[in-house]
């Protein structure tokens, strides 16, 4: 397993699979993760509070936060690591928590990766015995793709290498569920780029859900479906990229005379950022690509560009509006 917690799950006392089946909604019982008024307290520690969220199945979800914001706790608790303070976790309509029945769909890969044996034909002869999805093919071209030998001994590795041992192990168990907390963590640009296609590429083909922890906003760019942000155990938004990023936009634009963020509201924009280096003039508005090249090309612009919306900007503007400060929330 990617970590000691894993294998004791997966021993855990047998239950009724019935009995762990919640008489949930319809839309809920589709959906892979539901997480209802779920909170999780380390004695007075609140390490999340009232958490409510729906993960939809074949799809990338994003889990984003600071340092101590919960994510860690929270992919625990999906994975059944730790029993729900208050609130459920359920996974495909089932109560996770001492259900080997849900988890054997599910594998987790802990920011701090855990072998039980020193090198990798062991632990995928574990993998084997535990995974009855395990796919020795995918296991061989992931040993290629991340170049581990089977013998090598995993305790004189790197934590990328580390990190690399637990992806190949985790992805060809082919889980239905796939938890990875800071998954990119000590991993080359090339190796997070292999890793991200081969994830895409189990999504589309096998129908995988992943769900990624991680505090940077970068790595998870143009590659999560949705995305949620964390902070102080609560969760503050979710949403899908591509609706996030369709009602703002961003450019860039010119004009012979000098023109104002007021005379562009006045024009029809709703101007979140506007910023002015000399004649060129970089926005951030709340329209469409479409509305805002209508409305400026009625100003005859000089130049008009319109620039890709970055996760960090859409963030800032959805927290804004919150009243919270993106830097504050996110390392």
């Amino acid at each position: 397993m990617t970590n000691k917690e894993t294998v004791e799950r997966l021993n855990s006392d047998r239950v009724n699979e019935s009995t762990a089946t919640i008489n949930l909604p319809v839309e809920e019982r589709e959906a892979v993760i539901v997480a209802d008024n779920l909170s999780k307290y380390f004695g007075a520690t609140k390490a999340l509070d009232k958490v409510n969220c729906r993960i939809a199945g074949a799809s990338i979800f994003g889990l984003i936060g600071s340092n101590g914001a919960g994510k860690s706790t929270f992919l625990r608790l999906a994975a059944g690591v730790y029993r729900p303070t208050e609130g459920s976790m359920f996974y495909r309509g089932q109560v996770v928590f001492d259900n080997p029945c849900a988890k054997k769909d599910i594998v987790f890969v802990a920011d701090q990766p855990y072998f039980h044996f020193d090198n990798l034909k062991k632990m995928s002869a574990l993998y084997r015995s535990l995974y009855e999805r395990w796919d020795q093919e995918l296991y061989q071209e992931l040993i290629r793709i991340f170049p581990i030998g089977e013998d090598q001994r995993l305790d004189l590795l790197s934590k990328g290498m580390h990190r690399q041992a637990a992806l190949i192990l985790a992805i060809a168990a082919k889980p239905r569920l796939l938890l990875m907390d800071e998954a990119f963590d000590g991993l080359d640009p090339v190796m997070r780029q292999n890793l991200k296609r081969i994830l895409a590429r189990q999504v589309a083909d096998d129908g995988m859900t992943t769900l990624i922890a991680s505090q940077n906003l970068r790595e998870l760019e143009d590659f999560c479906d949705h995305v949620g942000l964390l902070h102080e155990g609560g969760l503050l938004f979710v949403e899908e990229l591509d609706k996030l990023r369709l009602g703002l936009s961003k450019a860039q634009i010119a004009f012979r005379e000098d023109v104002t963020a007021e005379q562009l509201k006045s024009a029809g924009l709703e101007i979140l950022r506007f910023s002015a280096r000399g004649s060129l003039i970089e926005i951030l508005s709340r329209n469409t690509e479409a509305e805002l090249r209508t409305i400026l090309n009625q100003m005859n612009p000089l130049l008009l560009d319109v620039l890709p919306l970055t996760l960090e900007e859409v963030f800032i503007y959805e927290l804004s509006r919150k009243s919270y400060v993106v830097s504050e929330l996110l390392a």
